[in-house]
C-alpha cells in the first residue's frame, strides 16, 4: 500500500539554505537555549505534490504541501518572502529519521499515492452516536482537543464508510476514537483548524 501519513508539528526557522531549504526546531528556540544541536534540516520541495507529479519517488517525501497547495504547511514555501513560524507537516519517513516524537491522530493527514483515486484523510477524534442505514451521527472534536475535558465541536450525519479511510475501522456506537475523513467530508465540517505553534492561537489553549 503506498500512502504517507503526514504529522503537523510547530516550526521556528533558524536558517535558510535555498528557495525551499531551511533549518527549524520543533519547539521554541528561546525556550532551547537556541541550542543547534536539536535543529532538522527540510526541503519543502520534496512534498506530497511533487510525488503525485512523479517529480520524486514517494519514499522521498519529507513533507505535506503548503497550505496555498492545498496541504498543511504554513513554514515557507519559498524564500525569501516566506512565513518563518507556523506549522511543519513532516512524512512518516522524515519523523523516524530525525527522532520526532509523533502529535496524537488529530495532528495527522493520510496521503494516498496511486490508490483510492489518491485520497486525502484527516484525523478527528470521533464518538458514534447513532446509526440509521448507511449514516452514522457522528461528534466530531475540535483539533487538538479530543483528549481534553471539553464538548465535541458538534454532530454530523457522515456515510463512514464512504467518507473515511477504510484503513482504520470506524468505532462503534458509543466509542471514542480517531477516525480519518476524506478532504471532500472534512471540508463541510466546522472544526477549527489547528494553527501551529499552539501559542499563535491553537484552541486547545483558548480560554
Amino acid at each position: 500500500m503506498s500512502k504517507v501519513t503526514f504529522y503537523g508539528l510547530p516550526a521556528w526557522v533558524g536558517a535558510i539554505h535555498g528557495s525551499t531549504v531551511c533549518d527549524w526546531w520543533d519547539r521554541d528556540p528561546s525556550q532551547l537555549n537556541w541550542d543547534h544541536s536539536l535543529i532538522h534540516t527540510i526541503d519543502l520541495a520534496k512534498s506530497s505534490s511533487a510525488a503525485l507529479a512523479g517529480q520524486i519517488a514517494v519514499a522521498d517525501v519529507d513533507v505535506d504541501d503548503h497550505i496555498s497547495a492545498g496541504g498543511r504547511t504554513t513554514i515557507g514555501p519559498l524564500w525569501p518572502g516566506g512565513n518563518t513560524i507556523g506549522g511543519c507537516w513532516v512524512s512518516d519517513a522524515y519523523l523516524t529519521r530525525n527522532g520526532l516524537v509523533a502529535p496524537g491522530d488529530e495532528l495527522r493527514v493520510v496521503q494516498y499515492f496511486g490508490e483510492q483515486g489518491n485520497r486525502r484523510f484527516h484525523g478527528f477524534q470521533a464518538r458514534v452516536l447513532q446509526t440509521q442505514g448507511q449514516l452514522s451521527l457522528v461528534a466530531l472534536w475540535h483539533p487538538g482537543t479530543g483528549s481534553a475535558n471539553v464538548s465535541p465541536a458538534g454532530t454530523w450525519w457522515l456515510d463512514l464508510t464512504a467518507d473515511a479511510d477504510p484503513a482504520t475501522p470506524p468505532p462503534s456506537a458509543n466509542q471514542t476514537r480517531p477516525i480519518y475523513l476524506d478532504t471532500k467530508a472534512s471540508a463541510q465540517l466546522v472544526t477549527f483548524e489547528p494553527k501551529l505553534p499552539p501559542y499563535r492561537g491553537g484552541f486547545a489553549l483558548a480560554g
